[in-house]
């Protein structure tokens, strides 16, 4: 269990990249997150367009393109392109040692390739409503909206394929709350369950 991945799956404005960086920094391994990601793509060479087409958007976006070009599915479903780019960067990414990855599905993707120790991040609609309105001029009730679709819009790429149960404890090692929890008390509790696999013979 010395070469492993930490998957780290978030509610829109949960605190779920920041807990990532802040993990990745106490065990001292690789962080990426999707613009780290894309960058390695474009360094690989992978086909642009096809690493982002499944960019946590929601399902009804694919398919508009779809329709738009009835040749898209052919070429980034039928045929893996989407699943293969990103199980080829990811594993480029795990390859160089223990790391952590936030969102792209990492978890689905690479679950037969490597150790994956997959955590669910959330938090209470009110407190990531209240964050959206530190940075954004709307009313509560629009904000309120905006999180509930991010929200969907994740949970409808991550579970395209059938694999997955997108924020169903069941589905994870290890799920917490920001709204439950400080960021620290959570990191330090994976930090810890991560040690201790990480010691055993």
């Amino acid at each position: 269990m010395n070469n492993y991945v930490i998957c780290i799956g978030r509610q829109y404005l949960s605190g779920g990249k920041e807990i990532g960086k802040m993990l990745a920094q106490k065990l001292g391994i690789d962080f990426y997150d999707s613009a780290m990601l894309r960058e390695k793509a474009k360094e690989n060479g992978i086909e642009e367009g096809i690493f982002d087409m499944f960019d946590e958007k929601p399902t009804k976006s694919f398919l508009f393109n779809a329709v738009m070009d009835p040749y898209s599915i052919d070429i980034a479903v039928n045929e893996g392109k989407v699943i293969e780019a990103q199980r080829r960067i990811i594993l480029d990414a795990v390859a160089k040692g223990p790391c952590v990855i936030v969102g792209r599905r990492a978890d689905k993707i690479i679950e037969e390739d490597a150790n994956v120790i997959s955590i669910f991040i959330g938090a209470d609609i009110e407190d990531r409503v209240e964050k959206y309105l530190e940075s954004e001029k709307v009313n509560p009730r629009s904000a309120r909206r905006i999180v509930e679709r991010k929200d969907r819009e994740r949970a409808s790429y991550y579970n395209y394929f059938g694999d997955g149960a997108w924020g169903r404890a069941s589905n994870y090692s290890m799920c917490f709350s920001t709204s439950k929890m400080k960021k620290e008390d959570i990191v330090n509790i994976i930090a810890d369950y991560v040690n201790s696999l990480t010691t055993k013979n």
